[in-house]
């Protein structure tokens, strides 16, 4: 008897581990382009109307979102060039074991962002109200925009 529930648990484990190495190669696809042409398409191709938008130099994306190197593996932002236009797209891949890390970072950057607009800019707090930090396949990513579905369609059609 006690050979079959050794047996039975070893079997139900080994299925368990299956599946979830089935469900994690099922979402594990990469960008089919540089995560820099994917934001830049987003803001020049996606029907989505950005004031002027500026591309975020690494140590300013680091500096701003609070973010380490070894965090991730790949990254592009922008965000809009007037002080006050709350507009960003925001796509980065987090390095192995650090999805967790990178979103918490974003989420930080969200919510200063909110911070300085809530009194400054009404209008365009409650547009940074309206965008969510998504994740897929190891990438987050975030768009603060007038129309965040659109955006958010053109970023995962990078991912189909």
């Amino acid at each position: 008897m006690r050979k079959i529930i050794c047996s039975a648990l070893a079997f139900a484990m080994l299925l368990s581990v299956t599946a979830c190495g089935k469900e994690d190669s099922k979402d594990n696809k990469k960008a089919s382009a540089p995560l820099k042409e994917i934001t830049a398409e987003v803001i020049e191709k996606s029907d989505v109307k950005f004031p002027e938008m500026v591309e975020v130099s690494e140590d300013n994306f680091q500096f701003r979102y609070g973010i380490e190197a070894d965090d991730y593996t790949e990254y592009s932002v922008y965000w809009a060039g007037s002080g006050g236009d709350a507009d960003e797209v925001c796509v980065i891949k987090a390095a192995s074991g650090k999805l967790d890390d990178v979103k918490d970072a974003v989420k930080s950057r969200l919510d200063s962002q909110k911070e300085v607009f809530k009194d400054y800019v009404p209008e365009e707090y409650d547009q940074l109200c309206e965008s969510e930090i998504k994740t897929k396949s190891g990438y987050v990513y975030w768009v603060c925009s007038d129309d965040n579905k659109k955006a958010e369609e053109k970023i995962l059609s990078y991912f189909e």
